[in-house]
């Protein structure tokens, strides 16, 4: 059984480009450990928001890291049907039920993307009122 689990999660996690390396059984399983970490999340809820601390930092650097979290929040999930993974299972799951069970992770990752983009908006707003008490960019 632990080895058809790792097949599964082995095609399941595989690239959509041919170019890239195939996955190892380890990077498999510390694939499944990582998904099972994100279902223990989703069932205990959302912790305590912890506000990231600002140490003294000059403008410039403020700036840079506010810049990298504004273009980290730019980048969005493609379309259902360019996921590759998704049309694997559909195809799959004609000829093997259990993988239609792969199609709700897109609702867990999507979930825990949620609650990891809050915790950039915490972090970008304590980065912006650092910089206004540091009076950076005023003329």
């Amino acid at each position: 059984m632990r080895a058809l689990l790792v097949t599964i999660l082995l095609l399941f996690a595989l690239p959509g480009h041919a170019d890239t390396p195939v996955l190892t059984a380890a990077q498999a399983k510390a694939f499944a450990r990582a998904r099972l970490a994100d279902a223990g999340d989703l069932l205990t809820g959302p912790g305590r928001p912890q506000l990231p601390s600002v140490a003294e930092q000059d403008c410039a650097a403020l700036y840079e890291r506010r810049l990298a979290l504004f273009h980290a929040g730019l980048d969005r999930a493609p379309a259902f049907w360019d996921e590759p993974r998704h049309v694997a299972a559909v195809v799959i799951g004609t000829m093997w039920t259990p993988a239609f069970y792969f199609l709700p992770y897109r609702a867990v990752a999507a979930t825990t993307a949620e609650r990891g983009r809050h915790a950039e908006l915490d972090e970008l707003t304590a980065l912006r009122r650092a910089a206004a008490r540091a009076h950076c960019f005023e003329r």
